[in-house]
């Protein structure tokens, strides 16, 4: 039995609101590049801030050379003597996220194209996006459009902060000890953040928590993906030629990997590759992705008219416009890094698209327990160029099958390949509660609590090794980390209520 908020939905949901303004308003993008923890300063200005507000609600906060922000709160009724639970979200957002001052509010929408203020070409509506029909009928609260603003994880965060606002204004409420906890660089997988704060836990009893960081409304994860990275080297050697250079921008369809079926994605190299399918007599001469988008990139090409290249832009990037894709083409100059490289890698990705090695390739054509191998950035270094292929599968043997797969492509050029995370279903078999307590929760709040595999990782292996079982939640939005992505005032309402009875059914878990 536990007991609903004293406050009325529409007071939860603009509470909810103004937290979830007051955090991505504050610019915290990790950079890989950094090597410094947190891998920028805004992140550490989030939790000295964050540590503010749950010391204003009650809770004893601490903090650590890592900007990692640990809040206690004691636990109350019932549950004062129980096991306490952690609940942890991460301060970071992807690289190319934009804070932004406010967020805009479509009221009772009806499906059709919602209007981003800076990019009228998007057009996320229930046409193009069928199931966001869940969504008809809500208040949707979205960003400018030209950059996502961090609904991964700030969302997450903002329902961190409505519940503990919700149990400073309700102190009857039972709940056991709650650790809410916020950690820095998550995107970019710093784990050695999380050594210290891992074996605090441990040492405090903490055996059970959650991550509150998914994306479909309400969802319970006790999987994710196992992953690698792999690096194709190409070489090549400089080039020189007489003749026109056009210098074109192509813009992907920005997505997450979790998600690329859904919504559409399109990585640059993809598209440049279908492109020189598309045009006769084209050649590469240079191609550099990105480095705050990895969908985009800048290519420059040779050997076809204008209107050539032009035609096949608007048949191979045209049909993506309205989810997100773009182009632009001018004459050009030949740029110092041009080299035969880029050829090859272009090639490249359409005989690794175009194989059939038994399972899924493209990110786009993968869903549910599917995995993916997806080419996905290419930068120039020196004469070579480097190629970089997502590997993502829930079974670590066909990961290893994924793996062999680029090699066996590689042929002779050097390929290396890194372990990034694993899954965390194995390890989590013997929890049966972290499903149960979450879908109770979710019946108490009225809603269900469906369970799915997460396309991604949750970066909890340091707790998992140290005995702290931790599996995740979700938000409830659309289009993570994408100038598209969007939540609604009413999914912000039913989240914090699920997350208030949760912390009463650890409170009483018989």
């Amino acid at each position: 039995m536990t007991i609903d908020p004293q406050q009325d939905s529409a007071l939860i949901a603009a509470r909810s609101l103004d937290h979830l303004e007051k955090v991505v308003a504050q610019d915290t993008a990790s950079d890989e590049r950094s090597a410094t923890i947190p891998s920028t300063p805004g992140q550490a200005d989030l939790a000295r801030w964050l540590g503010e507000f749950f010391a204003s609600h009650g809770g004893r906060v601490e903090h650590d050379a890592y900007a990692n922000i640990i809040a206690t709160f004691d636990g109350r009724g019932v549950g004062a003597d129980a096991a306490p639970l952690a609940l942890l979200v991460h301060a970071d957002t992807a690289r190319g996220t934009q804070p932004v001052p406010s967020l805009e509010l479509l009221t009772n929408w009806d499906g059709t194209a919602i209007p981003y203020p800076d990019n009228s070409d998007i057009q996320v509506s229930v046409a193009n996006y069928p199931d966001l029909a869940s969504f008809l009928g809500q208040d949707i609260v979205y960003g400018p459009g030209r950059a996502p603003f961090g609904l991964d994880d700030k969302l997450g965060m903002a329902h961190l902060m409505t519940l503990a606002w919700l149990l400073a204004q309700n102190p009857e409420v039972p709940h056991p000890p709650l650790l809410l906890i916020a950690r820095p660089d998550e995107e970019i997988g710093r784990m050695e953040a999380l050594t210290e704060i891992a074996d605090m836990l441990a040492d405090r009893g903490v055996r059970t928590g959650y991550t509150i960081d998914g994306i479909e409304p309400y969802t319970i994860n006790v999987e994710n993906f196992n992953a690698m990275r792999a690096t194709v080297r190409f070489a090549g050697a400089a080039l020189m030629i007489d003749e026109p250079v056009f210098e074109l921008f192509i813009g992907g369809v920005n997505t997450h990997g979790a998600t690329a079926k859904a919504e559409g994605h399109r990585p640059a190299p993809r598209l440049t590759a279908e492109l020189v399918k598309a045009v006769p007599g084209m050649c590469v001469a240079a191609f550099e992705s990105n480095e705050e988008r990895d969908c985009d990139a800048r290519v420059w090409v040779y050997g076809a008219e204008e209107a050539a290249v032009r035609g096949g832009l608007e048949q191979v990037v045209g049909p993506h416009v309205p989810l997100g894709a773009s182009y632009q083409i001018a004459a050009g100059e030949l740029p110092g890094h041009a080299t035969t490289a880029a050829a090859h890698v272009v090639d490249w990705v359409a005989k690794f698209l175009g194989s059939d090695p038994g399972f899924t390739l493209a990110a786009e054509d993968s869903e549910g327990f599917d995995g993916y191998s997806q080419p996905y950035r290419a930068l120039p270094d020196g004469h070579d160029m480097v190629l970089d292929v997502r590997l993502r599968d829930f079974d670590p043997a066909h990961l290893e099958r994924r793996a062999d797969h680029v090699r066996s492509l590689a042929l002779e050029r050097p390929c290396e390949v890194a372990h990034q995370y694993v899954n965390m279903g194995p390890r989590l078999t013997d929890r049966p509660e972290l499903i149960s307590w979450a879908q109770r929760a979710a019946a108490s709040a009225g809603v269900e609590g469906p369970v799915l595999p997460i396309r991604g990782g949750t970066g909890v292996d340091p707790f998992l090794d140290r005995g702290t079982a931790i599996a995740n939640l979700g938000t409830g939005y659309f289009a993570p980390e994408s100038e598209k992505e969007f939540t609604s005032r009413q999914l912000m309402d039913g989240h914090a209520r699920w997350l208030f009875h949760l912390v009463q059914v650890a409170a009483q878990p018989g």
